[in-house]
């Protein structure tokens, strides 16, 4: 399980998935998008990768998977 925050909230929430998807999956969801299927499709360009995290738009998640 990994933890996904939303840095302009600081609102948490949990995804059974790596990091790099969980991530997606979170923005989509706040997007109004639950079509899973085309996730990567639709908005893996807008994931940026830092040393130890990986962000889309205000969420980031750690690399690791360890929790905020």
């Amino acid at each position: 399980m990994v933890t996904v925050m939303n840095l302009a909230t600081q609102e948490k929430k949990f995804y059974t998935c790596d990091p790099k998807e969980a991530v997606i999956a979170c923005y989509a969801q706040s997007m109004k998008d639950y079509n899973t299927w085309d996730y990567e499709k639709r908005y893996g360009y807008l994931v940026e990768e830092g040393a130890i995290t990986w962000l889309c738009g205000d969420f980031c998640v750690y690399k690791d998977g360890r929790k905020f």
